[in-house]
């Protein structure tokens, strides 16, 4: 019997976490066509606190859903999909501009395949190519909006725990407005830093720079939030108009 890993330390061996997420893909989905290990385990960056993502792919006609388990110690992340599901969910994180399922088919490791696997990588692939949807004029005025907002309360603040928040928000609200800006994927909690990772912009080195610097000054980050709105059309306050007159 294969026994749990252990979890007592940040290191985390990847071959055994393969091991463990094939095991747990045979013995729970045997019916599924090709199964994709994805995030931190597929990446070799897992730690003791990492859970598993599993992507499945069914034949058409089965349930398309998300689910969290337990298995081995390990927390499971399964996300059931079929070829029609997976395009749905292929256009909708293309218009929110956050890839989670086509990111995990696109850059996991396979663990189960039928010969359909390659494909459906393959397809993962080309819609993280693709990239997200293009700013509108009307969301870049209202992104725009909320920055200049929160540059001018961090600007303003006097309060040490009210600039905890507000750094947090202006630093997520200006990585968001230049990743879109440029092309790029967008990420939600710790992917923020890993989308502005990703990018070669001058601004995104340096607004990730101001995120690992631990003094993490807010003058600096109202410095670059401005630069980011300055590729972007500007501070944006009087006159913007939300719904219609």
């Amino acid at each position: 019997m294969d026994m749990p890993l252990a979890r007592d330390s940040g290191h985390v061996d990847q071959k055994n976490i393969c091991n463990v997420a094939r095991a747990f893909v045979e013995e729970n989905h045997p019916e599924a066509c090709a199964s994709i290990l994805g995030g931190s385990a597929a990446a070799g960056t897992a730690t003791s606190t990492s859970d598993l993502d599993i992507a499945l792919l069914y034949p058409t006609g089965h349930s398309n859903y998300a689910q969290t388990t337990r298995y081995r110690g390990w927390l499971v992340e399964t996300f059931v999909h079929t070829p029609e599901s997976l395009q749905f969910w292929y256009r909708k994180e293309a218009q929110d501009r956050r890839p989670v399922i086509a990111a995990i088919c696109a850059k996991g490791l396979l663990l189960t395949d039928d010969g359909s696997g390659a494909a459906w990588q393959e397809g993962a692939q080309a819609e993280m190519a693709r990239g997200p949807e293009p700013l509108t004029d009307q969301e870049r005025d209202s992104r725009r909006y909320n920055l200049s907002a929160l540059v001018d309360d961090l600007e303003g603040s006097e309060s040490a725990a009210e600039d905890l928040i507000l750094t947090a928000e202006v630093l997520r609200e200006a990585a968001d407005l230049l990743l879109l800006e440029n092309g790029n994927w967008l990420g939600a909690g710790k992917w923020v830093i890993r989308r502005l990772a990703q990018s070669d912009h001058h601004l995104a080195v340096r607004l990730l720079a101001w995120a690992r610097d631990p003094n993490r000054d807010p003058k600096n980050l109202i410095a670059l939030a401005k630069e980011v709105l300055g590729i972007s059309g500007g501070y944006l306050q009087e006159g913007f108009v939300r719904g219609a007159l």
